[in-house]
């Protein structure tokens, strides 16, 4: 590995984060996002032994409603320094705002920035759907189920991939969120049978590969990594973040008819490994553990080969042998991710990679260093980041 992009490497480092409960979609609508991301924050300032008041630099993405300047208003920051939004839907751009973050304290632009994320899903506009009455005025408009089954069978078509290998993913994860109790699905196991018998919703994705639909607020802490040394908890380095897409993703399956077969049968996400791994100095061999962006199945196999821990083509023999459980190879998702505990942008998978690092997961893997977490994979930017034990 060479040192290329290395200069932010283990320099910001995550002291705190927070969150609401877990609201079914529309549960919060009522009042908004800021009450929530307000909740957010200040559960993780005491997660983090710091004042809200000491934040001077916010940071978010995906067009989050939350305003800065209320909030630096909100808990009587002295002075606001640093703000930044990433460009994006969904969860992809979820890794701007964290390298947003990680540059500002790195370069002494902000002391305390903190990443939020806020959602409600008013009842008529979700975010699996193609919001308000849009079908009839838009028949070409496809759902993300839809546009990523295409994907899906595609990769099936050229490499053998089942549904057993979908349903593996689906099944791993549950039982992940089975001894985890902020999840939604704490307690309800699934077998390989029930994900073959959960409703069609887009050939050959079914109901128990499609992610959840929630409301609720979260917020992680950034500072540096001197100043963490000095804080509540043990700090957890962010040893490398990554943005963008291949060349021709633009917004990925949504619109890119003109990519490759490769990038096509693939999360769009082989260019942002590359770069992640390059500016932290490691590469696959060295993640211990994987929070990868699961709002339908087939794309964590795909992402899992992305981040080359299979071949292309060789992600479904990869979970089927176990590899994604609990003394397997890449233990993933073991809060049980967006299928199982919570749909929130993937604050969750961050949220799951810090406690790993810090030893306090509900599920905690044995000797984990280093966490990687993988952002949505469509529309374009997607991204990346490395965390690691300091």
């Amino acid at each position: 590995m060479t040192d290329e992009g290395s200069w932010l490497r283990d320099k910001a480092a995550v002291i705190g984060f927070g969150h609401t409960a877990y609201g079914r979609r529309g549960q919060f609508a009522e009042n908004g996002t800021m009450p929530l991301v307000v909740e957010a924050v200040m559960r993780a300032c005491e997660d983090a032994g710091i004042s809200p008041a000491e934040i001077d630099g916010y940071s978010s993405y995906s067009n989050d409603a939350s305003d800065a300047g209320t909030l630096a208003q909100t808990f009587g920051a002295e002075s606001l320094r640093f703000t930044a939004m990433g460009w994006g839907g969904g969860g992809g751009s979820m890794g701007g705002a964290y390298l947003y973050a990680a540059m500002a304290v790195a370069t002494g632009q902000a002391n305390i920035v903190a990443v939020v994320r806020g959602i409600t899903q008013p009842p008529m506009a979700r975010f699996g759907g193609m919001g308000r009455g849009d079908a009839p005025k838009y028949p070409e408009a496809r759902t993300p189920a839809q546009t990523f089954a295409m994907q899906a069978t595609r990769h099936m078509h050229r490499f053998g991939t089942t549904i057993d290998h979908f349903g593996e993913i689906s099944v791993s994860t549950r039982d992940y969120a089975t001894r985890n109790p902020d999840a939604r699905f704490f307690g309800t196991p699934i077998t390989m049978e029930d994900h073959h018998n959960s409703r069609l919703i887009a050939d050959p994705i079914r109901l128990l590969d499609c992610c959840l639909e929630n409301d609720g607020g979260c917020c992680v802490l950034i500072t540096s990594a001197e100043r963490a040394r000095d804080l509540k908890q043990p700090p957890v380095l962010i040893s490398g973040v990554a943005m963008g897409a291949p060349r021709r993703w633009g917004l990925g399956a949504f619109g890119g008819y003109n990519m490759s077969d490769d990038h096509y049968c693939s999360a769009g996400q082989s260019t942002i490994a590359r770069d992640l791994y390059r500016h932290a100095g490691m590469g696959p061999d060295d993640v211990d553990v994987a929070m990868i962006y699961d709002h339908f199945t087939p794309l964590v196999l795909m992402g899992i080969e992305d981040f080359g821990f299979a071949p292309l083509g060789e992600g479904g023999p990869f979970v089927a042998d176990g590899n994604l459980r609990p003394g397997g190879r890449l233990p993933t998702n073991t809060h049980g991710g967006n299928l199982s505990e919570a749909y929130l942008h993937g604050m969750t998978h961050v949220f799951e990679a810090v406690r790993q690092c810090r030893g306090t997961a509900v599920n905690q893997q044995p000797d984990v260093d280093t966490a990687l977490v993988v952002c949505g994979s469509s529309p374009a930017p997607s991204g990346a980041m490395l965390f690691r034990k300091a």
